[in-house]
């Protein structure tokens, strides 16, 4: 007999934004998640693009200008369950849904391995405390926060050494960046977002 379907299926085809950044000269992208079903998933991966983009994409983001990338619609799962695929995507200077300008339109990009995988669970993150996750890609050492309770944020960090602790009390993104510098850690902000994580 066929198990019944679940009463509320979500349709994870469809539009799923990123951000783009680099470790050294690979591409990451850093899925843009929200909290309602299917996109409450932080998704980071390695991605190759054509020779001249990934130049171009490069030098833009060398310059610490904000890069996103906008795909064709497609099954979220195939990140989720770190599949390899190739997505057309247009690339916008900017955030593409925040008068982000289109640059380069109809790219192939191919996603090539699964860096990080975490379902956004409020109970991850103790009430009153900001939590990170750690990953290195291509010898560069990034913290993602984790995305609690809202307000939250979604926040990429690159650092050159890990810190004592992952987790910071009473907290925000600005005073958990000064507390890794007040460690000696050199810190930069690859990206950030609190609008889509407020109340």
């Amino acid at each position: 007999m066929l198990s019944a379907e679940p009463q509320h299926q979500h349709d994870y085809n469809g539009s799923h934004g990123m951000v783009l950044f680099a470790a050294n000269d690979t591409l990451l992208v850093s899925h843009l998640p929200l909290y309602r079903p299917p996109h409450d998933y932080q998704l980071v991966y390695e991605v190759i693009l054509p020779e001249q983009a990934s130049k171009a994409v490069l030098a833009e983001l060398s310059q610490t200008r904000q890069l996103t990338l906008l795909p064709e619609n497609f099954d979220l799962r195939q990140m989720i369950d770190a599949g390899q695929f190739t997505l057309n995507a247009d690339i916008y200077q900017g955030h593409f849904e925040r008068e982000g300008t289109l640059w380069l339109s109809n790219l192939p990009v191919r996603f090539v391995r699964q860096v990080y995988k975490r379902r956004l669970n409020n109970t991850d993150v103790i009430a009153g405390t900001i939590k990170y996750a750690t990953f290195t890609s291509a010898g560069q050492q990034f913290m993602l926060h984790q995305i609690g309770t809202a307000p939250s944020f979604d926040q990429i960090l690159r650092v050159s050494e890990w810190p004592q602790t992952l987790q910071f009390d009473n907290a925000d993104a600005q005073s958990a960046t000064v507390q890794l510098q007040q460690q000696g850690i050199e810190v930069q902000q690859l990206y950030l977002e609190s609008r889509d994580f407020s109340l």
